[in-house]
């Protein structure tokens, strides 16, 4: 696979999306509106970055693994949702753990990490920091409790992990095999 890096202006064309996230999550938020309205925004704002940078640079295969990423953190929470029943911090239903926003948010974080790894790295942390506001606006909106943001964080990180493959560099994988485990590298050319 041919590996074309971001241009310039594309980057920083990101870069500013993303600081008007962060900012937004920032903004004086002195109601549980504000809040929920920032975490909306982050979760539906770091996907769609995260697709962007993979749209931008033609990479079908880094939109299948997002795809996956995402379909993973989604399904998965809300299959939790539904088993563990616990009651969200404002009363409104018993779906509070875990954060879906969250867990979208680290999956989208760590997918752009991971996939462009140096090509993002000077961006990395502030694609973490923006993961983390949608928590934090998630407990300040008094939609959910620190745990169901942490596990949310979690489970989409775990996700991206999973299914995420660099677009540079070997791979290292474990298989399984008729009397135990195989290990196979490969590097894509």
């Amino acid at each position: 696979m041919l590996f074309l890096p971001l241009p310039a202006l594309r980057i920083r064309w990101h870069l500013m999306g993303m600081a008007a996230l962060v900012y937004s999550a920032q903004a004086p938020a002195d109601t549980g509106l504000n809040w929920k309205n920032s975490s909306d925004m982050l979760a539906i704002g770091l996907p769609a970055l995260a697709a962007g940078a993979a749209w931008g640079q033609g990479d079908t295969e880094g939109l299948k693994q997002l795809s996956l990423s995402m379909a993973t953190s989604v399904g998965t929470a809300e299959v939790l949702k539904r088993s563990v029943h616990s009651m969200r911090p404002d009363g409104s239903d018993n779906k509070s753990f875990p954060s879906t926003h969250t867990a979208v948010a680290f999956a989208a974080a760590r997918f752009m990490d991971k996939r462009y790894g140096a090509q993002m790295a000077p961006y990395t942390p502030w694609l973490y920091v923006a993961a983390g506001m949608t928590g934090v606006a998630r407990v300040e909106a008094n939609k959910h409790h620190w745990r169901d943001v942490l596990a949310g964080g979690a489970l989409g990180w775990s996700a991206s992990q999973w299914w995420t493959q660099a677009v540079q560099g070997g791979q290292l994988s474990v298989l399984p095999a008729d009397h135990g485990l195989s290990l196979a590298w490969y590097r894509s050319w």
